[in-house]
Parts: C-alpha cells; structure tokens; sequence
C-alpha cells in the first residue's frame, strides 16, 4: 500500500476511534472517564494532522461518517474498557501499516504513534499481547 493510501486508511481509522471514544466515555466515570476524553482529544489531532497530510499529497480527505456501529454493544463501563482496547488494538496495526509505507522521519512518527496506541490497548485491556517469537 502506498504512503498516501496509509496515510488515508489511518485518518479513517482515526475518525471512527474519535466517534467510538464519544461512546466509551458515556459509559465510564471519575478517572477512566477522563482518560477516555483525553484519548478522544489526541485522536482528534492526530486526525486533523493526518487529513492535512492528505491534502498535502493532492488528496482530498474522506469525510466522517455520520456514526460507526460499534462491534458490538457498548452498555457498562466493561464493554467500553473492551470497545477501548480494540480501537487502539486496531489503530496501533494501521499506525505500523503507514510506518511500512513510509521513509524516514514519517516513518519514525507513524511507529511511535502505533507504539501509543498499543499502550493504551494495553491500559485498557489489562493484557499484553503475545507476538509471534515470544518466548
């Protein structure tokens, strides 16, 4: 996949992350509530940085939907730690997709941004995941 098409799929995928985290937050309170609105506003500059890249390569930006459905219900503080921990999960995969595609310093950033997001997968999910050749 090209750097540009990466670079489009994560600014998809971090506009869906950015809807989902709306929803994880209604369902969370005191301390888990304000990390989920803080992940929320990462994301939304992350996106805004990420659509301007977009444009940058003579791209134009896709528009948010108009909602996501989640992959399954969001009713308690469980299902949205677990809603949680997939966006991140599958943002960190598409961050490590456009540091693939990219050169460079764009590669480095694109890598600590999947790095990030593994991290709060990981707050959020209370597990690491196990790579192929752990021991």
């Amino acid at each position: 996949m090209s750097e540009a098409a990466s670079i489009a799929l994560v600014a998809d995928g971090t506009q869906a992350a950015i809807y989902a985290y709306g929803l994880i937050a209604a369902r969370l309170e005191g301390a888990e509530k304000s990390q989920a609105l803080s992940a929320m506003a990462t994301h939304r500059l992350e996106r805004d940085v990420l659509r301007g890249k977009v444009i940058t390569l003579r791209g134009v930006p896709g528009p948010a939907a108009a909602a996501y459905t989640p992959p399954f219900p969001i009713t308690d503080a469980d299902s949205a730690r677990a809603l949680a921990a997939l966006v991140e999960d599958r943002l960190a995969g598409q961050w490590a997709g456009l540091a693939a595609a990219a050169t460079g310093n764009a590669r480095k950033s694109a890598a600590l941004h999947a790095q990030e997001c593994a991290v709060r997968s990981v707050t959020w999910s209370g597990v690491a995941p196990v790579w192929a050749g752990a021991s």
